[in-house]
C-alpha cells in the first residue's frame, strides 16, 4: 500500500504541472519545465485587444492615439527625406488611409487592408511574442516592450504579470538546441535596444518591436527567415501572428481557435 501511494503522489505532483486540456486546449500556461532555449511565447489576454505596445492587460483609446501620433510622426519624416525609394512611396498611402482598427486587423487577425479588426475573436489572434532563454536562474523571457525595449524577465514574472492570459508555446522545427539556444543568445545580446516599432527594416538593429526581435534572431542563427522571405525591407509590419502560423514552428501548448474561449 504504501508503494502505491508514493507511486500516486508522485504522479499527482507530476501531472500538476501539466497543462489543463479541454476539448483540445490549453487553459494554463505552459509550465517551466517544458521550456527550452529558443522556444517562442504568444500571450493573449481573453476579450483584451493586445495592441502593438504589447503591454500585458487591456487596450484603450490611449493605445489608439500612441499609434496614431506614431504614424503620423513617421509620415512627417517621410516627407521631409530629399528622396523616398518606391516602397517608401507605397508605404505612405497605406499608412496615411489606415485607421487603428485596421491596424489591429492587419497586425493581429492577418486581415486585408481596409478590412475591420475583430478584436481578438479569431483563431489564435495573438499580438505579441516572447522568446525563451534558459539561464543559471532558470527559464527567462527576452522581448521587445514599449517604453521598456528589449528586456529579460524570469518566466515566473513573465506569467505573473500576464494574469489569465492564454499562451501558445513554439518551438522552431528540425533545428538542434544548439542553434535553437543561439536565436536565444542573439535575442539577449539586443537588450536594451529601444522599442521602435514604425521601423520596417527587419535587419535594422537600432531598435525592435517583439516579432521583428524574433524574426532577426532567427534568422541570424537558424539560418532561415520563418516566413521564407529573406529580403528585410517590408512594406509593414511581420507581425507575431504570422509567426506564430509559420510552417517552420511547431506548436506544443495551442489553445486553439481563441473566438471559443
Amino acid at each position: 500500500m504504501r508503494k502505491i501511494f508514493a507511486f500516486t503522489s508522485v504522479f499527482s505532483i507530476a501531472f500538476s504541472f501539466l497543462p489543463v486540456v479541454l476539448n483540445g486546449q490549453t487553459s494554463t500556461p505552459p509550465p517551466a519545465a517544458m521550456l527550452q532555449s529558443g522556444d517562442l511565447l504568444f500571450p493573449k489576454k481573453k476579450g483584451a485587444v493586445v495592441p502593438y505596445n504589447s503591454k500585458p492587460g487591456q487596450a484603450g483609446d490611449q493605445e489608439a492615439e500612441e499609434w496614431q501620433k506614431e504614424r503620423d510622426e513617421y509620415l512627417a519624416s517621410l516627407k521631409s527625406k530629399p528622396e523616398v525609394d518606391e516602397q517608401e512611396k507605397e508605404r505612405f498611402l497605406v499608412l496615411e488611409n489606415m485607421s487603428y482598427p485596421e491596424f489591429l486587423g492587419l497586425y493581429l487577425d492577418d486581415e486585408p487592408l481596409k478590412g475591420t479588426a475583430s478584436f481578438g475573436n479569431g483563431p489564435a489572434s495573438t499580438g505579441h511574442v516572447g522568446i525563451v532563454e534558459i539561464t543559471e536562474g532558470g527559464p527567462t523571457v527576452v522581448e521587445a516592450i514599449m517604453g521598456t525595449g528589449v528586456r529579460r524577465i524570469s518566466y515566473a514574472d513573465w506569467i505573473k504579470d500576464r494574469p489569465d492570459e492564454l499562451v501558445w508555446l513554439g518551438r522552431l522545427k528540425g533545428i538542434p538546441a544548439d542553434r535553437r539556444t543561439a536565436v536565444a543568445k542573439f535575442a539577449a545580446t539586443m537588450i536594451g535596444k529601444p522599442y521602435r516599432f514604425f521601423n520596417f527594416d527587419l535587419k535594422d538593429d537600432s531598435g525592435f518591436y517583439c516579432s521583428k526581435l524574433a524574426w532577426l534572431s532567427i534568422v541570424n542563427s537558424a539560418g532561415f527567415a520563418p516566413d521564407g522571405n529573406d529580403n528585410p525591407k517590408r512594406l509593414l509590419w511581420y507581425s507575431p501572428k504570422q509567426l506564430l502560423h509559420s510552417i517552420r514552428l511547431e506548436l506544443l501548448v495551442n489553445p486553439g481557435n481563441y473566438g471559443t474561449k
